[in-house]
């Protein structure tokens, strides 16, 4: 079957981007497919209870199929539904969402208040990772780590593919550098980058490159290693840090702390966790990061604490929270279960998750159902998690009240929302 094209109907698309399709019962995961197509298909990896594939042909098109705007579609990894235009893009996510509600959430009636389109459907990351490979920039191949060599990224803002050219001249002088992470302020133009080697960079190799290569809005550089999955920093050359500006909130972001990618929907975020937390005496932030929530949510309620396991976050939160005067905020270095735990029979009014992928852990969940606070706003970067927590939180006494999707990602099977939960009366 593996050397054997498929013909296979694309029934819809499902969560990884991947049309969906069934040949003999069995399903069929085909990658660059869309919904209601007839296409063929190369077998890419076989399993027992499924199939992968790629499609090799079109046999009879979606009127929401488009030629890919960006020339290394299909290549790089980074993008998995540019093929679909923009409408059918929000229209797919949407359907997943509601149909992992309905399927592993067991929510019979979702109250979906609509999508929040991203402002641009291209040049809205402000956060990007370059890969780099025998003098290759770019990223990744969808199949195998192998990087496909790029002059642009269509999703990254345009000071941050104004930076290629120059990563290339650096790379004639660090012969291993391995990757460059970009973190860059469209309100301030200014960026910082983490240079991620192999061995020790000199310090003053790297002054020269900031003065000299760089673009004068590059304000520093951090030199890491990598040890196993994570970063090390080894040390830094003019600043770590920029300052994002969104509505009258100024943040202070370091290079190792995480701001939202989008930012074109940033004011539009805040507002809408604003508009679901509503006023609280309390209040909880549990994955709070540089306080991009938690700070603003100050003004709506009479105290609230942030608590992230990331160091850097924590102190760029309490910097921040200084910068915009508000003295009705703490935070806290802490998992989001130890701070829970610490918070054991008090009253809690609000609690503001934003997991990663993985979902909420069932400790995490365990303590809420607890602890119980009045109002749980959940924000989303995975439905299939997000549904397996809705099951067990209304389970336990919970409604959901509200939902949304705000399409953050463009041209990726992403899929964040906002979801409202009260205790049931």
């Amino acid at each position: 079957m593996k050397d054997k094209p498929l013909k296979l109907t694309v029934e819809k698309l499902v969560y990884g981007g991947y049309g969906f399709s069934r040949l003999n019962g069995k399903a069929v995961f085909v990658r660059f497919a869309s919904p209601k197509e007839l296409v063929e298909a190369k077998v890419v990896k076989e399993k027992k209870d499924y199939t992968e594939a790629v499609v090799t042909k079109v046999l009879i098109s979606s009127p929401a199929r488009r030629k890919a705007p960006c020339p290394y579609y299909g290549e790089c990894g980074g993008c998995q539904i540019q093929h679909l235009n923009y409408e059918e893009q929000l229209r797919s996510k949407k359907d997943i969402l509601l149909e992992s509600l309905e399927r592993i959430g067991k929510i019979k009636e979702v109250p979906y208040e609509g999508e929040i389109p991203s402002k641009k459907e291209f040049n809205y990351r402000v956060r990007v990772q370059f890969k780099i490979q025998e003098n290759r920039v770019g990223f990744y191949r969808w199949d195998v780590k192998e990087v496909v060599d790029v002059e642009e990224c269509l999703l990254a803002h345009e000071r941050i593919n104004e930076l290629i050219p120059h990563i290339r001249e650096v790379l004639k002088v660090i012969k291993d550098l391995q990757e460059v992470h970009v973190n860059y302020s469209p309100t301030r133009d200014e960026a910082t980058l983490k240079f991620v080697t192999i061995t020790h960079t000199d310090e003053k190799l790297l002054q020269n490159i900031l003065e000299n290569v760089l673009p004068e809005w590059v304000v520093g550089i951090g030199d890491y290693g990598k040890v196993g999955n994570s970063l090390v920093k080894r040390y830094k050359v003019g600043r770590e840090h920029i300052f994002m500006d969104v509505g009258k909130w100024q943040y202070r972001v370091s290079n190792d702390s995480f701001f939202q990618v989008n930012y074109t929907l940033w004011e539009d975020f805040l507002k809408e966790v604003l508009d679901f937390s509503e006023s609280y005496k309390k209040g909880l932030d549990l994955h709070c990061g540089v306080g991009f929530f938690t700070i603003p949510l100050s003004e709506q309620g009479n105290f609230i604490e942030g608590a992230d396991a990331n160091p850097s976050a924590i102190k760029d939160a309490e910097y921040n929270a200084k910068i915009n005067n508000r003295d009705n905020v703490i935070f806290e270095e802490a998992t989001a279960f130890k701070h829970l735990k610490r918070r054991i029979g008090e009253v809690i009014n609000l609690v503001v998750v934003d997991p990663p992928r993985s979902g909420l852990l069932r400790e995490e969940r365990d303590l809420l159902l607890k602890n119980k606070p009045d109002k749980i706003v959940y924000i989303s970067c995975n439905p299939t998690t997000f549904a397996r927590d809705l099951k067990i939180l209304t389970k336990g006494g919970y409604e959901l009240k509200r939902l949304k999707l705000i399409d953050n990602f463009p041209q990726t099977y992403h899929i964040e929302s906002i979801a409202l939960l009260e205790v049931k009366d």
